[in-house]
């Protein structure tokens, strides 16, 4: 069995391929060749949770399990909040092939799938992004979005204001373009052509009555009933599509809660990822509407990322080999 780090991950995957890589995912599941439990969920105490994600997809040789720790409190630790590990076994054999970190590719699979849902929906010409987060998920959602979107600038907006100067200057560098922080929420808003949410919020990060007609948004960062970045005026508003109906239902609380306040129903959620991936729904159909990537996580997204990571790895050489 191959034991993969962060290190050789990072070596390994690059947006570009992981994007394809997810949008695969996808095609399959649209064609109903992808199989995934729900999410496991085990609370432990206030602000931690252990979460279990098992996916198979055959014709992309896929199957493995990915379990998580989520633990707010880490930051104030110096600690990440999201520790994971993932083991990728062959689906004829059923014997283990490799066991990876999976922080990494939590995050770089989160980046990709967020990604191809913008180029789908948001406008072509989108330059301006607007990031909420300045930690490892917002990292990746940047990088990702640099590959498929014609980036120009992008003002960054975070609870710390020091953490979020920080992450900006990374991000300039890493981005090569004009990357910088600040503190008006409202004014960035109403600058961006992309909004892209991938914080630790329990409530809303913005207004949504501030969002301008024909901006593209992604939320990633709220993955549980009672959480979210988006208010329920944002997605009044918005055109909505999700990851999958099946996890919008249990955990979307962007979703859930304007539609347990009878807001919006579940008909305001027009698509799955790929059903405009396949083209059976509509992505973006006019220059003034505004389009919401609502997405909770997705298990075929880890296993077709892991799959192309091993993959990889054994054509060069990157990697420990343990005995089984």
């Amino acid at each position: 069995m191959l034991v993969l780090s962060r290190a050789d991950l990072e070596r390994l995957l690059d947006p570009p391929s992981v994007i394809a890589a997810v949008e695969t995912a996808f095609r399959e599941a649209a064609a109903g060749r992808a199989t995934a439990l729900p999410r496991a969920v085990l609370p432990m105490a206030k602000d931690k949770l252990f979460l279990g994600m098992v996916s198979l997809l055959p014709r992309r040789r896929a199957l493995g399990a990915k379990l998580i720790t989520v633990m707010a409190g880490n930051r104030a630790r110096g600690l990440p909040t999201v520790h994971a590990s993932y083991l990728l076994s062959d689906p004829e054999t059923g014997a283990p092939l490799a066991f990876m970190e999976a922080g990494f590719l939590t995050a770089l699979r989160t980046g990709a799938a967020s990604a191809l849902a913008a180029r789908l929906l948001a406008r072509p010409d989108a330059r301006r992004i607007t990031c909420f987060g300045a930690g490892v998920q917002a990292e990746q959602q940047l990088r990702c979005l640099h590959a498929v979107l014609p980036m120009e600038r992008v003002q960054v907006v975070g609870r710390d204001a020091e953490r979020a100067r920080a992450f900006a200057s990374r991000m300039r560098e890493m981005l090569g373009v004009p990357v910088e922080a600040t503190t008006d929420r409202r004014v960035a808003v109403r600058q961006a052509d992309v909004v892209t949410c991938s914080t630790t919020a329990a409530r809303p990060v913005f207004a949504g009555r501030d969002l301008p007609a024909g901006v593209h948004v992604d939320a990633v960062g709220a993955f549980r009933p009672a959480t979210r970045e988006i208010d329920t005026e944002g997605v009044r508003r918005a055109y909505v599509v999700v990851d999958t109906y099946e996890g919008a239902w249990e955990e979307a609380g962007d979703l859930l809660i304007p539609i347990k306040a009878r807001v919006i129903t579940r008909r305001h959620v027009k698509a799955e990822l790929g059903e405009v991936v396949t083209r059976k729904k509509p992505g973006r159909v006019s220059t003034e509407q505004i389009t919401l990537f609502k997405s909770v996580g997705w298990a075929p997204e880890d296993a077709v990322t892991a799959r192309l990571a091993y993959d990889r790895a054994m054509a060069q050489g990157v990697g420990t080999e343990v005995p089984r």
